[in-house]
């Protein structure tokens, strides 16, 4: 599951964005209105935690953004203000949720399950699958056929991703920021090493699949097959 927080606070996002991340949520974060935007629209995510108080781009213009582009992503609303005016002009504009700062992860992470459960995005997540190919994220176990093999840390994470958004493109700074995490030192040449190893276990289990590079974008599976 892939949420997307837009939050200025470094020291809060980093904190939320652990805390969704030891419930194996896929986590992306930006920090400024413009970028969440930009983010937010791409629709490859199933939540949004999106701060009032944003620069460059409030997030009620972002929600309202969202709502035009028929963006059906739920969205949270977090603010340090928590007068009535403010939430409902954030529930008026469509948001499913909000909460107010000062806030327990704990209260973070039952609003966000309960939002997820009430939008039908956090059922039959277990398996992924694409053309031949299916991903047990619980058992760990990649399958084509009736031939599987063990696939685990950034494999797969990496092809988590990658069925998730299937054939879309998801470019390489989105895979660093969801796998290695915000802020991480890691680089384009780490997302090159685990996509070879994870060419190698689909061609060990006679997978039809193939993760095709796209030149200065980023990755996307294909099967082999596809003009």
């Amino acid at each position: 599951m892939n949420i997307l927080i837009i939050e200025d606070e470094y020291s809060l996002a980093d904190a939320v964005a652990e805390t969704l991340k030891n419930e194996n949520f896929n986590v992306c974060i930006k920090t400024n209105g413009e970028d969440g935007e930009d983010e937010a629209l791409t629709d490859n995510y199933d939540l949004i935690l999106l701060d009032v108080m944003l620069p460059q781009k409030n997030g009620f213009d972002i929600l309202k953004s969202l709502k035009k582009k028929k963006i059906k992503t739920p969205v949270i609303m977090l603010t340090a203000k928590s007068e009535l005016d403010d939430k409902l002009n954030g529930l008026e504009h469509g948001a499913d949720d909000y909460i107010t700062k000062p806030f327990s992860m704990r209260e973070l992470l039952a609003r966000v399950k309960a939002v997820l459960k009430r939008t039908n995005n956090i059922e039959n997540t277990d398996i992924l699958e694409f053309a031949d190919l299916s991903l047990d994220l619980k058992s760990a176990k990649l399958r084509c056929g009736s031939s599987e093999i063990q696939i685990s840390g950034k494999e797969l994470e990496l092809l988590e991703q990658l069925l998730i958004n299937k054939k879309q493109i998801i470019s390489r700074d989105t895979l660093l920021d969801r796998i290695w995490g915000y802020e991480s030192d890691a680089e384009y040449n780490n997302i090159e090493v685990y996509v070879t190893f994870i060419r190698r276990k689909l061609k060990l289990i006679g997978s039809n699949v193939n993760i095709k590079a796209v030149r200065g974008l980023g990755y996307k599976l294909e099967e082999k097959n596809d003009k």
